[in-house]
């Protein structure tokens, strides 16, 4: 078996299925962890009455928007001094991504976990055969095209079979008459 051969049988793709999985995880994960974000940077810049005109504060309050859709006016809005206020809708809302982006980050690192661990059985798999080939190889023992093992340059050394038709006999044994064979008579 050539290099190649072996390299080839080592690379391992995880079924399509996990991939996908994994992706759309990964691709759920961030988009949470981006509502998080804005939203804190909502809560801070509402805390301090910071300029909706100004083009951060306008972009952050637009993307915001978006994530805090789902939990608008569930919690009324604390007035503070100098014109800021604090939105507890929204750091509800935050509460609430941050749960989600626990739970999907326990999803992709469990997908993660199972993709590795099909590596690592696929790895020890292919170790385990080369083990084995290269052990038949140093006892003479080959594989043929359909995977039946066959005896490479005759038998390994100490291991030739004796005695039984064909085969020298044993050593310090006396030779013996084939059955049915010529007897000399005894004199």
């Amino acid at each position: 078996m050539s290099q190649a051969d072996t390299d080839a049988e080592t690379a391992w793709k995880p079924p399509w299925y996990l991939r996908l999985l994994q992706i759309g995880t990964w691709i759920l994960y961030i988009w949470v962890l981006i509502g998080v974000i804005a939203l804190l940077l909502r809560v801070f810049l509402l805390l301090f009455a910071a300029n909706p005109d100004a083009g951060f504060a306008a972009f952050v309050y637009r993307v915001s928007d978006a994530y805090l859709h789902p939990f608008r006016d569930i919690f009324p809005t604390r007035d503070l001094s100098d014109g800021g206020y604090l939105d507890v809708s929204a750091i509800f809302a935050i509460v609430v991504y941050a749960i989600i982006a626990g739970g999907v980050g326990a999803g992709v690192a469990a997908i993660t976990r199972h993709i590795e661990r099909g590596e690592r059985k696929h790895r020890e798999e292919v170790d385990r055969m080369i083990r084995i080939q290269q052990l038949q190889r140093a006892q003479g023992v080959g594989t043929t095209p359909s995977g039946a093992q066959a005896i490479v340059g005759g038998y390994p050394a100490g291991q030739m079979p004796v005695g039984g038709a064909g085969y020298p006999p044993p050593p310090g044994a006396a030779p013996s008459t084939p059955p049915g064979g010529p007897t000399t008579p005894p004199r």
